[in-house]
């Protein structure tokens, strides 16, 4: 009976089934209720069919990707999860549907930036106001990365939902970061431009958690698409804010052509958002490497 009673708490719209925000679960659902827990199996309720996702293929961390559906018309919820998830959702579903006689639904899907890489099961299942569960609708999904490619890859990535900032220094003595996100110059007066040097140029793809608006990336990446400049490079890292948060473990690793050569890892502590400006010039120094 608890199953019905938050389905009709839900249905009336008074979100009675918790009042978790559902950070702990590895699929978020906006706009809908969190139910703890596992998702209850078929028993006699309404069916989903024809569950409509652009591809299968989703990123830790990853926001806002559509999904939609149907339901039969004694739907009162479309319960949504991941299979072996700490919770499940449940969405209201839309208006019937005069051709099919079924209820639309669409629903609007994050995943946490701790989702586990490899195969995931999405499943739906149709929720009557008695809090019967249907059978279940279901699609496969494959958390990836997403897949940075360039001649030289520096890339920094951490654990908790802080903001850390990636430094590269080049051989030039050019820092690359969050405020000056290429190592393009333009050439001195009377000199004339190259046409190739910004497509030459180190660029940081993203800077991650700024101020602590949490984009759920925790990444970033300095990328050279072309061949990138002989000499020594500093990679440092700095914390402008944990943003309330007691430590961040990081990351880094530098690949060249493909192939990993360097790796560095450390933890961010509170003391080190008070150390630097977080300006040019700051961050510990996670490593040093030379390009030939």
């Amino acid at each position: 009976m608890k199953c019905a009673f938050c389905i009709a708490l839900f249905a009336a719209g008074c979100g009675g089934a918790s009042s978790d925000p559902g950070l702990r679960a590895m699929l978020r659902v906006a706009d809908a209720q969190l139910v703890p827990g596992a998702m209850p199996e078929e028993g006699g309720g309404p069916l989903v069919e024809g569950l409509q996702l652009l591809s299968s293929i989703v990123r830790p961390g990853e926001r806002a990707r559509s999904l939609q559906g149907a339901a039969g018309n004694r739907a009162s919820a479309v319960a949504l999860g991941l299979d072996g998830d700490s919770a499940y959702w449940l969405i209201k579903p839309g208006a019937v549907d005069p051709t099919t006689g079924t209820l639309g639904f669409k629903a609007t899907l994050s995943f946490s930036p701790d989702l586990p890489l490899g195969p995931h099961l999405l499943v739906a299942r149709g929720v009557d106001a008695e809090g019967r569960y249907g059978r279940g609708e279901t699609r496969p999904l494959q958390a990836e990365l997403e897949p940075v490619t360039g001649k030289l890859v520096v890339s920094l990535a951490w654990s908790s939902d802080a903001d850390l900032d990636l430094h590269v220094v080049d051989p030039n003595d050019v820092e690359i970061w969050a405020r000056d996100a290429s190592s393009y110059r333009a050439p001195p007066p009377g000199t004339p431009p190259d046409p190739t040097a910004m497509e030459r140029a180190g660029v940081l793809d993203f800077d991650s958690n700024s101020q602590c608006l949490i984009d759920g990336r925790r990444r970033e990446n300095v990328i050279w698409k072309a061949t990138p400049p002989s000499g020594t490079y500093i990679v440092r890292v700095d914390t402008p804010s944990l943003c309330g948060l007691s430590e961040s473990r990081w990351s880094v690793e530098v690949r060249l052509d493909g192939r990993v050569v360097a790796a560095a890892a450390g933890v961010s502590l509170p003391g080190d958002a008070d150390r630097f400006t977080h300006e040019r010039g700051s961050g510990v120094t996670a490593l040093v490497f030379d390009v030939p």
